[in-house]
Formats: C-alpha cells, sequence, structure tokens
C-alpha cells in the first residue's frame, strides 16, 4: 500500500511543479495567457524591435490589448473561415506566399502587377523630374508640441545649419545629430526617390535642388530638414528597379495590414463566418505556429474593420481634418485641405477609433491581471 503511494507521490508531485513552473499572468474573458508566452514576445519586441527603453508594463498594456482582439476574432470564427485556414495551411507547409517575408534576404515581395501598376504611378508622376538621390538631416517635432519644444527643435536646426555652412561634412553631422534612423546610420543617405514617394512639402523641397545643392532648414508636417540632392537622373526602366520597388510594395502591404488591425472593427457576424468553415487545420502546438496563427487571425479581422474602410472614405476623412484642423498647424504652414496631409489624419482617425474599440472590447471581455506572477517575469530561475 504505502509503495502504491509512493508511486501516485512521484507521479502527481512533479505534475504539481510543472503546472506552478509556467503560471497564468493574465486572462481575457475565459482565455488565459501564460507568463512563458508573454516573456518570448517581450523579449523578442526588444531585440528585434531594438527598444531597449520598453517598460514592461508598457509592453503588458499593448500586449493585452493585442490579446483583446485575438480573443474577438476566436469568438467571431474568424479562424473557421476558408481563406483564414488557406493562409494558415501555408504558413505551415512551407508554401511561400507572395508577400511573405524571405529570410535570407531580409526584403519582402510583391506580385507582379502590383509592382507594375506602382512603376507606372511613379513613372508618370516624375514626369521631366527624373530621379533624385537624396540625403537629408532630420529634427522631428511631435504632433502635440508646445511653442516652446518647437523653438529648440528649430533653434537646433539652426546650429546644425550653421556647422554645414562653415564646412562640416554633411554625412558626418548627419551621422552625429540626425535623428531619422534609418538614414543616419547611413551618413543621412535616403536612396533614390522620385515624385510621389515623398511628403509633398519634403517633395517640392528636394525638386527645386540642383545636384549637389543643400536646402536651407524647412518645417514639414513631422520636423525640420536639411536635403541635399546627392544626384539626379532619368527615370530608370522597370526591370532594374522592379526588384526594390517589389520589396517597397509588400513593405507597404504588410503595413496597411499590422496597422488596420489596431483600429475599430465592424461588428463580426458569426454566423456568416461559420457559413465558410472548413475543416482539417491543425490547431498552432508550438509558440512559432501560435504566432503566425494570431497575426493571420488580426489580418483576417482587420479586412472587416470599419477603420480601413474610413482610411479611405473622403468624406470621414475631409470631416475630421476640419474638426482638427489646428492640430495640423506648423509655424510657415497652413494646411487648407486634408490632402496636404492626409497620412498624418489617416492615422490619427484610426487611433481615435482604435480607443473607441479597445473600450469597448474590455467590456465585453474583462482582463485580470495576477500582479503576483508579473512580478517574476524574467524573475523566476
Amino acid at each position: 500500500m504505502k509503495s502504491r503511494l509512493l508511486l501516485v507521490l512521484m507521479v502527481l508531485v512533479p505534475m504539481a511543479v510543472q503546472a506552478t513552473e509556467d503560471p497564468i499572468l493574465f486572462t481575457v474573458g475565459d482565455m488565459p495567457v501564460t507568463r512563458s508566452e508573454f516573456e518570448k514576445s517581450y523579449l523578442k519586441t526588444v531585440k528585434f524591435g531594438q527598444e531597449g527603453r520598453l517598460s514592461l508594463s508598457d509592453f503588458l498594456k499593448s500586449y493585452i490589448v493585442y490579446k483583446l482582439k485575438v480573443k474577438a476574432a476566436l469568438d467571431a470564427h474568424l479562424d473557421k473561415t476558408n481563406v483564414f485556414q488557406t493562409a494558415y495551411a501555408q504558413c505551415m507547409s512551407g508554401e511561400s506566399s507572395a508577400q511573405m517575408i524571405s529570410i535570407s534576404s531580409g526584403k519582402l515581395s510583391a506580385p507582379t502587377s502590383e509592382v507594375v501598376a506602382h512603376y507606372e504611378r511613379l513613372k508618370k508622376s516624375s514626369g521631366t523630374d527624373g530621379m533624385i538621390c537624396l540625403s537629408q538631416i532630420f529634427i522631428p517635432v511631435p504632433q502635440k508640441a508646445n511653442r516652446e519644444e518647437q523653438r529648440k527643435a528649430e533653434q537646433r536646426i539652426e546650429e546644425i545649419y550653421r556647422e554645414l555652412q562653415g564646412g562640416a561634412e554633411f554625412s558626418q553631422i548627419a551621422r552625429r545629430y540626425s535623428q531619422d534612423r534609418q538614414s543616419s546610420d547611413n551618413g543621412g543617405v535616403m536612396g533614390w526617390y522620385c515624385r510621389g514617394q515623398l511628403f509633398k512639402e519634403i517633395e517640392d523641397a528636394a525638386f527645386k535642388l540642383k545636384k549637389g545643392e543643400m536646402s536651407r532648414p524647412f518645417l514639414s508636417t513631422i520636423g525640420y530638414h536639411i536635403l541635399l540632392v546627392n544626384d539626379r537622373k532619368s527615370m530608370e526602366e522597370y526591370d532594374v528597379v522592379k526588384e526594390r520597388l517589389s520589396d517597397e510594395v509588400g513593405r507597404r502591404k504588410i503595413h496597411q495590414q499590422t496597422t488596420a488591425t489596431a483600429i475599430m472593427g465592424q461588428p463580426l457576424v458569426k454566423e456568416n463566418a461559420a457559413a465558410f468553415a472548413v475543416s482539417g487545420v491543425q490547431e498552432p502546438t508550438d509558440p512559432l505556429q501560435q504566432e503566425y496563427y494570431e497575426g493571420l487571425l488580426l489580418i483576417e479581422q482587420s479586412k472587416q474593420s470599419v477603420g480601413r474602410r474610413a482610411a479611405e472614405d473622403e468624406e470621414a476623412l475631409r470631416y475630421y481634418f476640419k474638426k482638427n484642423k489646428k492640430k495640423y498647424r506648423r509655424k510657415g504652414f497652413n494646411p487648407k485641405d486634408y490632402t496636404e496631409v492626409r497620412e498624418l489624419v489617416v492615422a490619427d482617425l484610426q487611433e481615435e477609433m482604435n480607443k473607441h474599440w479597445v473600450a469597448d472590447l474590455r467590456k465585453q471581455y474583462p482582463v485580470k491581471v495576477n500582479k503576483k506572477v508579473l512580478k517574476t517575469v524574467n524573475n523566476h530561475r
């Protein structure tokens, strides 16, 4: 009898230990999220997003919002739709999609028809101006900056401009002072552009410059710039630029999809989703599969969102701009129409709609965080 009891204890004790090794950090409605899942996502974000100062509490807030949207998508049975299951099956089988990231090259690709269409648009908009190889030094001005913050940014860009006028090398100054992460490490070089690829005020200033000419500091809707035109040439043939444009179109599509997952969604009708249900796709069995699964869920969710359609609703954008016109004014720049700051208006409208949606999701799916477990995140050896 004792030996049998000992055997039972030997089996049960490890199971109990295993259960406590990965406790539940928080729940979204009835959906649990474990500590290990949260830790892996946080560490991956810090590593690949290079957000060294991203706090645990800030990431927890954003991760809860992410899981609220996942819960809503699951309850709407979006994982049962034909489109979702086909896309997920392709991911799991290793089939390459036209918009998937190439791990070896780090580049994206897009359907040839979309790339060709993009090229034709750029070629038409470039006219006789051709292409310019552009460098910049950038000092940002936040949207909600007060007068003192804008004055300091203006003073900083003027100091930099005086250094350049004094003979300082543009690339060295860009590496030292520019706050454009993508170009500063490359000496300020942004790459080749034709008309239609830049903010209007940046584009207008850039295409007025001759080869080797530098602009005076000027203010755009996002901050202060000093531009340098390194070179000019005619629009290149499609075969020369198709790979770069394919990457550009691919990244734009992925950006639109991931941004759209953060905007307000339309109420999802479960009956309609269930009508397209198919079977045969296995649910995720490891963290990587879970990541793909949830990511595809949010993309499917975004396709039905009010916010996505609102981004294409010119009347809604015009109304929002009219209501918030003062928000887009800058010293020396007073847009008369939303089309002059369209990207900013779209982003602001989507952000506002997202807040309302998240508030509704919190009411529908109460979130409970285990504070004791939270204290042990990344600290439970």
